[in-house]
């Protein structure tokens, strides 16, 4: 299992595939390798049954996207940690879909929605 720090409750837990992982730990994260949909799912029961303490568990977007529903229901109620989809890198709704993605994640990360002006700001 992992090693969890004392003031891990601040800290950031990647889930993610193997080819992305040596970015996320370069940039201070910790990260947890998962081979696919299933083992995420497996592995964020895990977690949340143990207890974790870090602050956010960001999972590799394909991956969270197929999380069942009642593991989904279950992050929903708990907190912490908050537990939020990692986007892909891929683009496949183009620039409108990205936005609404991005508009989607500060509104579960803040508890409310935030709108920007047509020139982003």
């Amino acid at each position: 299992m992992m090693s969890v720090t004392a003031d891990a409750r601040s800290r950031l837990l990647v889930m993610t595939v193997d080819e992305l992982a040596v970015g996320y730990r370069l940039a201070g994260a910790d990260v947890m390798v998962v081979a696919d949909a299933e083992a995420a799912g497996t592995r964020l029961r895990e977690l949340l049954d143990e207890g974790v303490e870090v602050g956010v568990i960001a999972v590799h977007e394909p991956f969270y996207t197929s999380l069942d529903p009642p593991l989904l229901r279950r992050i929903e109620r708990t907190l912490p940690p908050l537990v939020v989809a990692l986007p892909s890198g891929e683009r496949p709704h183009g620039d409108s879909g990205r936005r609404e993605q991005l508009l989607q994640r500060l509104w579960q990360a803040v508890g409310y929605e935030i709108t920007f002006d047509s020139e982003g700001r």
